[in-house]
């Protein structure tokens, strides 16, 4: 037998046995579909069976409360005559009984004497129809046939056994007393039908079902839907099990359109009535056809799917021997790609066992080593190329490294086989097997030997440029394009103020180290700004001061480096220019103020009064000047001599001084001439200031060193600053008028003038 006839006879095998798990498939759904429609019939007798004894129970425990609560009136009210009294009772009792439409009372004679009901007194009830008959008054629960209406004066009895449930209805119920010579009493109460509905409601599992309410005689109290011909004769029959004794009924019936269940239950033999329920069997078995059907429609199709699967996978495997070999030459060829790619690699390629025995290498390792692959196989790297160089330490920590099954990069010192040493960078990756073991290591080597002298050239011209920088006078601080410090010297965390750490070092990022140096300047957010500003110009800027909070000042430098048309980094150095910068300042200071009084000199404060008319010009505000003159100075330069006069002065100064806003300004025009500039600052309140001045000048006095007493007087003449008032030396004049004012009238006075 060949091949291809093997080949037939097992593709027949297996399509024969594919069509006998069809063939099972199919009955086994069938007999699920037969076994699941006999259990939801079951299941819903059962259900039906349970819902009719539970409605049953329910029904049967609502007339027990209201034959309790009819007795309960009855024992307590068989003494009471009184209709009004009786009123009150009922009224009470059917407040606590929402079951119940009204309660009526009926004497001996058979008329109402009282009632919840108002309309109801009066009548004479029709009490023949009740069940059980009985023709005396008796203490049992009687039934009535249902009503149409609102109450006893407005009801009809339901005749029709066909009628459906009237909208608006009751059905009455008696319990009697007999009390002797005294007569009887009977107690009718109507039970309110939507009430009883609604409890039959909540039993009818499905709109298509129907609950009805009977009497043993067979006439209907209330139901759920409308009844039919076939279901007016299945009750009827029912009448007649009840006569026999067959209280508890369950069967099937077949009618031309629709197959039911109907199940009925008496509530006790002294309360003749029962429950009937009846079930549409054709519905609920629809329903179980239909989840059938959408089994068998998720089965089917898993069915199917498995097939196709078996089918698949034996074509699959059918073909696996074909495909397996084909994967053999595509790895073999593979194989051979990766082996020529590995001889053609530059770099040296050794393959070692676990026990680092040779088994491969390429081309470049003999031209790295001078050993030629007769040479390496079947021996060990380190009786090859072993240059003593490195520790025993330093190959242990490498094989706890690969035997952990991690990749171990590093450097090494190794000999050729000449003799030579070279440096070499090698990567060794552990090779795990398919039980997830290491099977191999494969080490690639790279000769590092003019890189590393490279390597010891640019870190021996690094380490000079560092000294030059060390021994710079001035903070120099290199970074990189990056944002990284490439370059600084001690001196910068001492100049700018800086704590030493590492977070500062080289290679750390240039931010953190420009935040901390700006916390030191004046000028926190304008240090830091500017530093980004000349980053993003790329320009050089030389000599721009930084003040620190300290009082030191720096000068800064900020030149970018450039390789060629390539930006490299940019450069920053400090220097402390605190001593020149105190001494400029000084200069500006003698420059501006008076030395003796140290108030302004003239120039000085003529400027400050141009700038205030320049601001009056522009906003409209108020000002004044004031020119102050001490009265007979030269009297006191010569009774008691030049240095007297300074202290003089001095007294004086410091007297008005104390005495004027931090907004205003005092200058030394000459001599014992002085000006007193006041911005926003009315004539009349200039005025009342000199006068403040005047008096202080006049009531204070200095004391010589031999005990003596020099008093002086000021003469104070007083302008105001307005837009139209002329030039600095106009407004001066003006004032120098009204001071020779005060003193041609006597002096020690303050002479003033609002308009020029």
């Amino acid at each position: 037998m060949n091949a291809r006839r093997r080949r037939r006879l097992a593709d027949l095998g297996f399509f024969a046995l594919l069509g006998l798990i069809a063939l099972l498939t199919w009955a086994g759904l069938t007999y699920h579909s037969v076994r699941l429609e006999d259990q939801v019939r079951k299941t819903r007798q059962q259900l039906a069976q349970r819902d009719v004894s539970h409605l049953n129970a329910y029904l049967g425990q609502l007339l027990q409360n209201v034959d309790l609560s009819l007795k309960s009136l009855l024992d307590a009210g068989h003494q009471v005559y009184s209709p009004a009294a009786w009123t009150t009772q009922l009224d009470y009792a059917l407040r606590n009984a929402p079951y119940l439409r009204s309660i009526s009372v009926i004497n001996d004679s058979g008329s109402v004497i009282a009632s919840t009901t108002a309309d109801n007194v009066g009548m004479v009830p029709d009490l023949t129809d009740y069940l059980p008959h009985t023709r005396t008054v008796t203490a049992m629960l009687r039934i009535g046939s249902a009503h149409a209406g609102r109450d006893l004066a407005s009801g009809t009895a339901t005749s029709d056994a066909r009628s459906a449930t009237p909208d608006l209805g009751f059905i009455p119920v008696i319990r009697g007393i007999n009390q002797g010579d005294g007569g009887s009493l009977t107690l009718l109460a109507t039970l309110n039908m939507d009430y009883l509905l609604r409890i039959l409601d909540d039993f009818q599992t499905n709109p298509s079902d129907r609950i009805s309410l009977l009497r043993q005689d067979g006439s209907r109290l209330l139901d759920t839907a409308p009844i039919d011909d076939a279901q007016l004769r299945e009750e009827q029959a029912l009448v007649g099990r009840w006569r026999a004794g067959e209280y508890n009924t369950t069967q099937t019936s077949d009618g031309a359109d629709q197959t039911r269940l109907l199940t009925s239950s008496m509530l006790n033999t002294r309360l003749p009535i029962a429950v009937a329920s009846f079930t549409d069997l054709d519905q609920v078995l629809t329903e179980a056809k239909a989840e059938s059907r959408n089994q068998a429609l998720i089965v089917l199709p898993l069915v199917l799917l498995g097939i196709g699967g078996v089918l698949a996978g034996y074509l699959f495997f059918r073909r696996a021997g074909l495909h397996e070999r084909a994967l053999r030459r595509e790895t073999e060829a593979r194989q051979r790609l990766l082996e020529s790619a590995l001889n053609a690699s530059a770099n040296a390629v050794v393959i070692t066992g676990t026990d680092a025995t040779i088994e491969w290498v390429n081309p470049a390792f003999g031209a790295l080593t001078g050993f030629s692959t007769a040479d390496a196989l079947g021996r060990k790297p380190k009786e090859l190329v072993n240059s003593g160089q490195q520790t025993a330490a330093y190959y242990e920590s490498l094989w706890n490294t690969i035997l952990k099954g991690q990749v171990w990069r590093g450097e090494l010192v190794n000999r050729r086989k000449d003799g030579s040493l070279y440096d070499e960078a090698i990567t060794i990756t552990p090779i795990r097997n398919t039980d997830g073991r290491i099977s191999h290591f494969v080490a690639v080597k790279e000769e590092i030997t003019a890189r590393k002298a490279a390597q010891a050239e640019l870190e021996g011209a690094h380490a000079r440029l560092q000294t030059v920088v060390d021994s710079f006078p001035g903070a120099v601080v290199m970074e990189d394009t990056e944002g990284r410090i490439t370059l600084l010297n001690e001196r910068v965390f001492g100049l700018l103020g800086i704590p030493r750490g590492d977070q500062y070092g080289v290679g750390q990022p240039m931010e953190e180290l420009t935040f901390a140096a700006g916390m030191q300047t004046a000028d926190e957010a304008g240090f830091v700004a500017r530093l980004d500003a000349l980053r993003a110009a790329g320009t050089s800027t030389f000599g721009e001061e930084i003040q620190l909070k300290d009082e030191r000042w720096l000068e800064r430098d900020f030149v970018p480096i450039r390789s060629g048309e390539r930006l490299l980094g940019y450069l920053r150095i400090y220097h402390d220019v605190t001593p020149r910068k105190k001494h400029e300042q000084a200069l500006s200071l003698l420059a501006s103020t008076d030395p003796l009084t140290g108030t302004l000199n003239r120039r000085t404060f003529l400027d400050k009064v141009e700038l205030e008319l320049a601001r009056i010009q522009r906003y409209s505000r108020p000002g004044a000047l004031v020119m102050l003159d001490l009265d007979h100075f030269k009297q006191v330069n010569d009774e008691h001599g030049h240095a007297a006069g300074d202290a003089v002065l001095k007294h004086f100064v410091d007297v008005v001084s104390d005495t004027l806003r931090d907004t205003d300004t005092l200058g030394r025009l000459g001599g014992e001439e002085f000006g007193i500039l006041l911005p926003e600052t009315s004539s009349q309140r200039a005025v009342e200031l000199c006068e403040r001045i005047r008096l202080r000048i006049q009531d204070t006095s200095i004391t010589k060193e031999d005990g003596s007493m020099i008093r002086v007087t000021v003469s104070i003449g007083v302008t105001s600053l307005h837009a139209a008032g002329g030039n600095a030396e106009q407004a001066l004049a003006r004032a120098d008028d009204q001071l020779y004012r005060a003193k041609n009238q006597g002096r020690n006075r303050v002479a003033h003038s609002d308009l020029a």
